[in-house]
């Protein structure tokens, strides 16, 4: 056991490392904290290892804040939501939602031992430590971290729902051992069979589809039986799956040679872990965007042609050039935008027919407590952040080294602040929409004053994340040649939004409090936006 420790403590030591340099190389940047920084930081053993320290307590929190939302979003909103307390045994209906989503789903999707990442690629090819080794570490630490940020969640949750403590934590350790041997029984399949399981996309959406239908069947009126928690209960059952488990584990730690699967998913070739590949997988696909970008252009009429390559040289400098790159790259601008139309259409059948169905359970006023999810789902319903990083490799990255180009950012991210929240707004008018819809279904076409707030709620946080991604991109500029975001700052940011989100939630604001709050914070950051474009992005709008 004390190798398997070793090999644990050399990959926090890297993973620490690894984040301690980038808090110091981003804290240099800050405005005020960054003059008191020196190069000479790196260097500094006692710093680094309080800072070290500090990224051991964040990466822990990280893990149990996963943990937290998990529960939160997959199980109790989903009860909260549908049932409104009609639902009398919420332990059996917890136990078997569980049971369907972490049982049965993570044993197909989540599975370690045949994972491709670059920790992985890491230290089997560039630190030289044995797979087998490595492999017995990670999959120790996997899930000793799985059986105590779960049982902590799970904790949290029988608290609030009065549950039995000693319960909760004995399905963890049940699950846990259940999903001990389902890493066994992938390394059995791949060693049998040369399959690996959890990149076969077929396998794992069905899996997907099939589980979270069977655990939320029951909220509805096609109900079924509660095999999940009927499982979990068997005592026969469950000792089958302990003692399964305990043996798998032992011969995982013990008698397992990982050498020929983490060969496997460890290709130099791959372009997940091999960034020149990735490179230059996504230029021939931009090439071939923009060929077709022109052709399409140019032969679909070629008076439209003429009247719009006229219209781009009547421009000017930098709104000549944001024109140019438009038109050059719409394929690209466009495909993010079509697939949350697509998306849109299908979340507003789904919640219609689901509307349509508990419309007798719920009431509108119950639903308006969770209006704060509307957040979350305009966060990653609105394109600013893959337009920012379409713009960022296909336009800046070359251009951010000139500092004539920084020093005039004020004009090109108005020309693109224009831009992007025109895109939003679009898709903010049409998820208000159908949103309408399963509120006039659930109010019978009465209630217009919820109507109203719902959408100037939605096209108020279209505005505001149309100038947050924008905004972030020009300040704090995230990406790197590699299209990865290494700036904890900006990880940092973006987080208060999901914080906010469940702060919200628990606070519980009426929606016409909550719309007011959300045009106030929009103002204000339209107010301070330009004034921190003009004396953030000359310094920090760079290649990272």
């Amino acid at each position: 056991m004390q190798g398997i420790f070793n090999t644990v403590s050399r990959m926090w030591q890297l993973q620490v490392i690894t984040l301690v340099n980038r808090l110091i190389y981003f804290m240099q940047r800050l405005p005020v904290v960054g003059t008191f920084i020196r190069d000479r930081s790196y260097a500094a053993f006692r710093a680094k290892r309080t800072l070290g320290a500090i990224a051991v307590i964040l990466m822990f929190g990280a893990g149990l804040i996963e943990s937290l939302l998990y529960f939160l979003g997959m199980l109790v909103l989903p009860i909260l939501i549908w049932t409104e307390g009609h639902f009398t045994e919420q332990l059996t209906l917890v136990l078997h939602m569980y049971f369907c989503i972490s049982g049965v789903m993570g044993a197909i999707t989540s599975a370690k031992v045949l994972e491709t990442n670059k920790m992985k690629y890491t230290a089997i090819k560039l630190m030289r430590i044995a797979p087998s080794r490595y492999m017995r570490a990670i999959l120790f630490h996997r899930y000793t971290t799985f059986f105590l940020y779960q049982g902590i969640a799970f904790t949290l949750v029988a608290f609030y729902f009065n549950f039995s403590i000693i319960h909760v934590l004995l399905v963890v350790a049940i699950m846990t051992c259940w999903r001990v041997l389902c890493e066994f029984l992938h390394l059995v399949i791949f060693q049998r069979r040369g399959i690996v399981l959890i990149q076969k996309t077929w396998a794992t959406s069905l899996t997907m589809l099939i589980a979270l239908a069977l655990a939320y069947l029951p909220l509805t009126q096609w109900s079924i039986p509660l095999f999940g928690a009927a499982i979990l209960d068997q005592r026969w059952i469950v000792t089958i799956i302990m003692l399964s488990g305990t043996v798998a584990g032992y011969v995982l730690l013990k008698h397992t040679d990982y050498a020929g699967a983490v060969r496997a998913v460890t290709n130099y070739a791959d372009p997940l872990l091999n960034a020149e590949l990735m490179i230059a997988d996504i230029q021939k696909r931009m090439i071939q965007s923009t060929g077709n970008d022109l052709s399409l252009l140019s032969t679909s009429n070629s008076a439209v042609f003429e009247q719009s390559t006229q219209s781009t040289l009547d421009k000017k400098g930098y709104e000549q050039m944001h024109a140019l790159f438009i038109k050059r790259h719409i394929s690209l601008l466009r495909a993010p935008f079509r697939r949350r139309i697509l998306a849109i259409i299908i979340l507003g059948l789904i919640l219609s027919v689901l509307t349509l169905i508990f419309k007798d359970r719920i009431s509108l006023d119950y639903v308006g407590r969770f209006t704060p999810l509307l957040i979350m789902a305009m966060l990653n319903l609105t394109v600013g952040n893959q337009i920012c990083k379409v713009l960022f490799f296909h336009c800046d990255m070359p251009l951010m080294r000139y500092a004539f180009y920084r020093k005039h950012a004020k004009q090109h991210f108005l020309l693109r602040l224009k831009y992007i929240l025109s895109t939003n707004l679009k898709l903010g008018l049409c998820f208000a929409a159908v949103i309408s819809v399963s509120v006039l279904i659930l109010s019978e076409g009465r209630n217009i004053d919820s109507l109203l707030a719902i959408w100037i709620l939605i096209i108020t946080l279209a505005v505001f994340f149309s100038l947050h991604h924008l905004l972030l991109y020009y300040v704090l500029q995230p990406y790197t040649a590699e299209l990865e975001t290494n700036n904890p700052l900006f990880t940092i940011v973006n987080s208060l939004i999901s914080l906010g989100m469940v702060v919200a939630i628990f606070i519980g604001p009426t929606l016409w409090v909550l719309t007011t709050a959300l045009i106030v914070l929009t103002v204000s950051y339209l107010i301070s936006a330009l004034p921190l474009v003009n004396k953030y992005a000359h310094h920090h709008f760079r290649v990272k």
